[in-house]
């Protein structure tokens, strides 16, 4: 009789494993996939966060609250729905995982009905066998779903094997036979652009063939209309994009030859939106503690700021907020222009640095620039154009190329110029006349 139970035991147990075995490959399949779509659901929930935290007062400015609430709610929708469907999942697989272990159940329940006669099992026996049984359904569950959080999971590793697999690396940091030895390059601050161009991945270039010399200390104003390359320019100049074709030199030395450590710790930036870190304002200044404190008072005072950290409560050690909103939209301009200043760069980049403040601090952070960065070379992309009619020389861009690049003086007597129209634009919305701005080319 013991014999004939382990028999029927056996035949049995095959359709339940193949059972067991189906319904779990059709459960991990879709759990992995509809994982990853809760997964990809999850980020617009978090990027309306932080545009909301970071914008609110524009928000509020334009009453605009309704809108970015919606949408919100759309993108928790959407995440829901998702996440449902997962919940949805494991109540599919509980479920005939459930009626698998009745099944067991009833197999035993029926063995010991149908050998009563024969004592074949005690009621002791009985009893663990069916408790036993009711907590196979647990543990089948819990295996399966083990399984399925793993692949799930794995998904994660799917994502940054894809990133480290298949995206292109940017250049080396340190290029130990080329690199310039720390200190001795710029000396001059010379940029040489040979036909250079360059496109964003697979789109369409925006600069095209750009040739252009501009000779250590000089002072060059970058203006195009939206999209003409300017930013490109810049972008291409700390190789955070690589170029297509061309060369770009600094000194008689290809940029594109030495590491992006050495290339980028050589130049200097000063963006619209100044960037502060949420740590002190000694650490703003000086991020690698290289310089004393008092070369760190030394700048302040030259951009005029010390008065303002001498009022704080831990001066230098004060805490800045996170965004620097303890700080005005000018001092924060001020700090990244210290910061800049300390490094001592040879080339400077200011793009559209005054574009987002009035136009008192304007003045006085051109004025900041032109005492503090004379033998510098300066390339400044322009938003208010009377910030750079003092510049040697104005480089033009139209499409990604060179259009016009010459002294302000050439330019505003060039018949149907580009920079002579919007300098006539810009002035008729301030009622005013060209000649204003002649003027100032003589500064």
């Amino acid at each position: 009789m013991y014999i004939l139970c382990r028999k029927i035991c056996k035949v049995l147990s095959l359709p339940l494993t193949l059972e067991l075995k189906t319904k779990s490959h059709r459960f991990r399949r879709s759990s992995a996939n509809l994982q990853r779509v809760t997964s990809v659901t999850n980020s617009p929930i978090f990027t309306d966060f932080s545009q909301m935290l970071s914008g609110t007062s524009t928000i509020r400015a334009y009453r605009t609250e309704k809108q970015f609430f919606e949408q919100c709610i759309k993108s928790f929708n959407v995440h829901n729905a998702s996440y449902t469907l997962v919940q949805l999942a494991n109540n599919w697989l509980g479920l005939r995982l459930d009626f698998l272990g009745g099944f067991i159940s009833f197999f035993i329940g029926a063995i010991s009905v149908g050998l009563k006669g024969n004592n074949f099992i005690s009621a002791g026996w009985l009893g663990l066998a069916l408790s036993y049984s009711i907590e196979v359904t647990g543990f089948l569950k819990h295996g399966v779903r083990m399984i399925a959080t793993i692949e799930e999971q794995m998904t994660s590793v799917e994502r940054v094997l894809h990133y480290a697999d298949n995206i292109e690396p940017e250049a080396p940091e340190t290029i130990p036979d080329k690199d310039p030895k720390e200190g001795t390059w710029p000396k001059v601050g010379a940029v040489e652009i040979t036909n250079a161009s360059m496109r964003y991945r697979d789109g369409p270039l925006v600069l095209r063939d750009l040739s252009v010399s501009i000779q250590g200390g000089e002072k060059i104003g970058v203006v195009g209309r939206t999209g003409s390359g300017k930013s490109s320019l810049m972008i291409v100049l700390f190789r955070i994009t690589e170029l297509s074709n061309g060369i770009i030199s600094i000194d008689d030395i290809d940029t594109a030859t030495v590491g992006t450590n050495a290339l980028r710790s050589s130049l200097s930036i000063i963006p619209q939106e100044p960037v502060l870190f949420s740590n002190t304002v000694r650490y703003n200044l000086d991020p690698f503690y290289d310089k004393t404190e008092e070369e760190l008072w030394t700048v302040l005072e030259k951009v005029q700021l010390a008065d303002a950290i001498k009022a704080l409560p831990s001066t230098l050690n004060e805490p800045v907020a996170e965004g620097g909103e303890n700080f005005s939209q000018g001092q924060r301009q001020l700090i990244c222009i210290a910061r800049a200043l300390l490094r001592k760069p040879r080339i400077l980049v200011m793009d559209e640095a005054t574009a987002s403040i009035d136009n008192e601090t304007d003045a006085l952070i051109q004025k900041m620039i032109r005492e503090n960065f004379r033998e510098a070379t300066v390339l400044t992309i322009a938003h208010r154009l009377n910030t750079i009619m003092d510049s040697d020389k104005i480089l033009v861009l139209d499409n990604g190329k060179l259009a016009e690049f010459d002294t302000p003086s050439v330019l505003l007597d060039k018949q149907d110029g580009i920079f002579k129209a919007m300098v006539a634009k810009s002035m008729v919305r301030k009622s005013g006349s060209s000649n204003s701005l002649r003027a100032l080319t003589a500064v």
